[in-house]
C-alpha cells in the first residue's frame, strides 16, 4: 500500500508538471479510490498521513477545493455507514451545541456560511467513528508511512520548486541571503510542524527498536527529516527539535537492554556527527545562524508573534461579544492578520462558551481511540514527546482551519501507547 502512495505522488506530479487535467483527474479518481479501499484493510489512518504533506497538491488547479479534504469525508461516511450511522451521544450533543453556539455567532458578526464551516460540522458529527477504527493500524506503520510522505513531498518539491505550472504550488521565501521551503505545503512553519510529528514518532521507534538493521534505517530516516526541516529555516523548528531530543532523553535512559541502548547511543552520537560535518547541512545552518542573529528581543525571536497574541488579547478585553461566542469559525482575522496561536484562534472562533466544549470533544474523540487499544494505559514519557512534536508548533500557527486538527491528535495517542504495541 506504501508503493501505491508512492505511485499515485509521483504520477501527481507529473500530472502537475505538464498541467494535464486527464491525467490529474485519473490521479486523483485514483486517490480517492485508494483511500476508499484502505478502509477495508485498516490501513486508512497511515494512508492519510502519507498523502496529508501532498494535501495542497491534490486538487485540478491551485483555487479549487483540495481532494484530501474530500477524502477525509468520504472515509467518515465509508465507516458511518459500516457503522449503521450510529453516532455516540456525548459526541453528538456537543456537536450540536457546537453548532448552535457558531451559528448565533455568525448570525450576531454577520459572517456567512462557507464551505470549511459545513465541512466542520460534518467532521463533529462523524469524525469519531473514523477514530475508533484508526488504532486497527500500527503506530509504526504510520510513522513509516508519514515520513515516506513528508520526505518524498520535501525532496520533490525543492527538485522542482523552478518548473512553470507546478511551481504554483511551492512557495520559496527568498530574501537577503535567506532562502525557506515549504514542500508543497505554502507555509515553512505548517510544513517544519508536520516534520517535528513525524521525528517524535521516529525517535520513539529508535527507543523500542532492537535490530541493528532497522536501528540503522530509522538513524537514516531521522536525518532525512531534520534535512527537510532545516530547509525551512524555520526557528520554531529548531526550538521544537531541540525540545524533542530533551523529551527523548528520559526515554533512552529507560530500563532494558544495555547493550542495545549503547548501540542506540552510539549509532546517534554518528549521526549528529554526519550533520554537523556534512556539506549539505553546512548552508542550512549558516540561513539558521542568520534568522536567530536578528533576533534581539521577544518580538524578534518570535517573528512578531508576541504583538499578533497582544493585539488579540487586547481586541477581547474591549469586545465582549466576541470574547464569548467568537466568529462562529469564519476565515476571518485580526486587521488581516492570523494570530499565529492556537489557543488565541480557539476563542476568537468560538468564544469562550464554546471553545471549551471544542476541547471536550477533542478529549472524547481521543478517549476512544485510547478505548480501543489492547492497554488503555499510557506512557507518561512517550506522552511528553509526541506533545512536543505536535502540540507544541501549534503555539505558533493557527490549527484550526486545517485537517491536521483531525489527524495529528490521533497520532499523538498512537505514540502515547506505543509502548503496549
Amino acid at each position: 500500500m506504501l508503493l501505491g502512495c508512492m505511485v499515485i505522488s509521483v504520477f501527481l506530479c507529473y500530472g502537475q508538471i505538464r498541467n494535464s487535467k486527464a491525467l490529474l483527474a485519473v490521479c486523483l479518481l485514483a486517490f480517492l479510490g485508494f483511500v476508499v479501499l484502505s478502509c477495508g484493510r485498516n490501513a486508512v489512518f497511515a494512508v492519510l498521513l502519507y498523502f496529508l504533506p501532498w494535501s495542497p497538491l491534490l486538487r485540478l488547479d491551485n483555487k479549487s477545493v483540495s481532494f484530501f479534504t474530500i477524502a477525509l469525508l468520504a472515509v467518515c461516511l465509508v465507516y458511518c455507514l459500516k457503522d449503521h450511522l450510529s453516532f455516540n451521544t456525548y459526541q453528538s450533543v456537543l456537536a450540536f451545541f457546537l453548532v448552535l453556539l457558531t451559528l448565533a455567532a455568525k448570525l450576531w458578526q454577520g459572517n456567512p456560511i462557507r464551505n470549511n464551516y459545513l465541512f466542520f460540522v460534518c467532521m463533529l458529527f462523524l469524525l469519531p467513528s473514523v477514530v475508533e477504527k484508526s488504532n486497527a493500524v500500527s503506530f509504526k506503520e504510520a510513522t513509516l508511512f508519514f515520513a515516506a510522505g513528508v520526505v518524498m513531498a520535501a525532496l520533490i518539491a525543492q527538485q522542482t520548486a523552478g518548473l512553470p505550472n507546478i511551481s504554483k504550488y511551492i512557495n520559496v521565501q527568498s530574501y537577503l541571503s535567506i532562502t525557506r521551503r515549504s514542500g508543497f505545503y505554502g507555509d515553512p512553519n505548517f510544513y517544519a510542524a508536520h516534520i517535528t510529528a513525524c521525528l517524535a514518532g521516529v525517535q520513539l521507534l529508535l527507543s523500542r527498536e532492537e535490530k541493528r538493521v532497522h536501528q540503522l534505517a530509522l538513524l537514516a530516516l531521522m536525518v532525512l527529516l531534520i534535512y527537510c526541516g532545516l530547509l525551512s529555516a524555520s526557528k520554531s523548528f529548531v526550538l521544537t527539535t531541540a525540545g524533542l531530543f530533551l523529551a527523548w532523553v528520559p526515554i533512552l535512559l529507560e530500563k532494558g537492554h544495555r547493550t542495545s541502548k549503547f548501540r542506540l547511543l552510539l549509532g546517534i552520537l554518528c549521526a549528529g556527527a554526519v550533520i554537523v560535518s556534512s556539506s549539505a547541512f553546512e548552508p542550512l545552518f549558516e540561513v539558521i545562524d542568520e534568522r536567530f542573529s536578528y533576533a534581539a528581543n521577544i518580538s524578534q525571536l518570535t517573528t512578531k508573534r508576541t504583538d499578533l497574541w497582544m493585539d488579540y488579547l487586547n481586541e477581547f478585553a474591549h469586545n465582549v461579544s466576541l470574547t464569548l461566542l467568537g466568529h462562529g469559525y469564519t476565515s476571518v482575522t485580526l486587521h488581516g492578520w492570523a494570530s499565529h496561536n492556537t489557543i488565541i484562534q480557539s476563542v476568537y472562533q468560538f468564544g469562550l462558551l464554546g471553545a471549551p466544549l471544542l476541547f471536550i470533544w477533542v478529549a472524547l474523540t481521543l478517549k476512544r481511540v485510547r478505548q480501543g487499544l489492547k492497554d488503555s494505559r499510557s506512557n507518561w514519557r512517550y506522552t511528553l514527546l509526541m506533545l512536543v512534536g505536535v502540540v507544541i508548533p501549534w503555539i505558533a500557527l493557527d490549527i484550526l482551519f486545517f485537517d491536521e486538527f483531525f489527524l495529528l491528535p490521533v497520532y499523538v495517542v498512537l505514540g502515547s501507547h506505543y509502548s503496549k504495541e
